[in-house]
């Protein structure tokens, strides 16, 4: 048990303090050189799959036509994934030289659209984006000049979460978002991301593979990673820049996470080939930065357990009430947040506990096969 208690905790140190550190010497004494062109202009096609966003599309048009790209080398196709409010119609008034609607009648799920649309984009660049994501106007601009570098797979930016309401689970999805993009950061100076994340990052058309439409993964993820797979690496631009805004409770991030932990496990077979040591930094990454993080919540329960079994040492009764304190603040601020807003003392210990309850209740979902393939908005709840 002792053994049990000490590796449990050790895992959970490596995953969210180790790895990060490791990198962050890393980055210090290593930083890949790689050759950019700032006036580096490829023909883009920008991909948008939307479902009931008749709230958020307006603001994502208009930010669209405020890009600083060449109108003739910029198309923006929007596929409405069987949405039933006034998505189809928005789009079909906004149909022009750089807009291309794609109205789908029936719920398809978001693997589907994005695969079609990928289909019929001209663009050499694929660039991917959220219905509900507002870009810098120079993003574009920022991320092209990465691909004069033939190593370069693709290229993923930097997505800043905005908190207008101050609402404590904004505050919590906010903080921990820096972290994982400093993590992106640091993985992409040293050779490269391991996952884009959906709200801004763009891949080489020629490198893109149709995801499954039979189990639900997550696209961002398995289509950054399958570019590393081929050989290329995913850099990071930290001058491209886009913005969204948190959710507003985290009872409904929650329910997020949780689809988000069974397409992650679903995840792992597409991509076993990056499970080999031989990938080098690629399989590195994705064990310790994914593979070991989806984990936690089982090194967390064996940390729990075990320790139980230890209390008749003065050291494991002081662990055993850390942790019991720890978990008290978690529930203590998921009432909070309930009633009226979470305090900041309390925020990251229920921030964590709700991201890995979703990991680990997403896992037995992914057991069960019980995830649906289409998705839902995050609404306000």
């Amino acid at each position: 048990m002792n053994i049990l208690f000490l590796t449990s905790l050790l895992v959970i140190f490596y995953s969210y303090l180790g790895y990060p550190a490791l990198l962050f010497l890393t980055s210090r004494f290593y930083h890949r050189q790689r050759f950019v062109d700032d006036q580096n202009r490829p023909c883009i096609s920008m991909v948008i799959s939307a479902f009931n966003e008749q709230e958020t599309l307006p603001k994502k048009i208009e930010n669209c036509h405020q890009l600083d790209y060449p109108n003739a080398k910029l198309e923006i196709l929007i596929g409405s994934d069987g949405s039933d409010d006034k998505t189809d119609e928005i789009l079909n008034a906004c149909e022009d030289n750089i807009i291309k609607p794609f109205i789908f009648k029936t719920r398809r799920g978001k693997a589907s659209v994005v695969n079609e649309l990928v289909a019929r984009a001209r663009g050499t660049i694929i660039v991917f984006s959220d219905a509900n994501t507002i870009y810098d106007q120079n993003a574009l601009k920022h991320m092209m000049k990465h691909f004069t570098d033939k190593n370069v797979g693709g290229v993923c930016g930097r997505l800043c979460l905005t908190n207008p309401d101050q609402k404590s689970s904004g505050q919590g999805e906010s903080l921990y978002w820096k972290y994982e993009t400093q993590i992106k950061k640091w993985e992409g100076y040293i050779r490269t991301v391991i996952g884009a994340n959906g709200a801004i990052y763009a891949i080489r058309k020629n490198l893109y593979s149709p995801l499954s439409t039979r189990k639900i993964l997550v696209d961002d993820f398995v289509i950054s990673l399958k570019v590393v797979e081929a050989g290329y690496d995913v850099v990071f631009d930290n001058e491209a820049v886009a913005f969204e805004t948190t959710s507003p409770r985290i009872r409904g991030e929650f329910r997020r996470k949780i689809r988000i932990g069974v397409s992650n496990f679903n995840s792992i077979a597409e991509l076993k080939s990056l499970l080999n040591p031989s990938r080098r930094f690629a399989a590195f990454g994705f064990w310790s930065h994914k593979i070991i993080r989806w984990f936690i919540p089982f090194f967390f329960l064996s940390a729990f357990i075990s320790n139980l079994f230890l209390l008749d040492a003065t050291q494991y009764k002081i662990t055993m009430a850390l942790q019991i304190m720890f978990y008290l603040f978690a529930g203590l601020g998921c009432y909070l947040d309930m009633k009226t807003q979470c305090p900041k003392l309390l925020l990251i210990p229920y921030y964590l506990c709700a991201v890995n309850l979703g990991l680990l209740l997403g896992f037995f979902k992914f057991l069960r096969g019980s995830q649906k393939l289409t998705w839902g908005r995050v609404e306000r709840i």
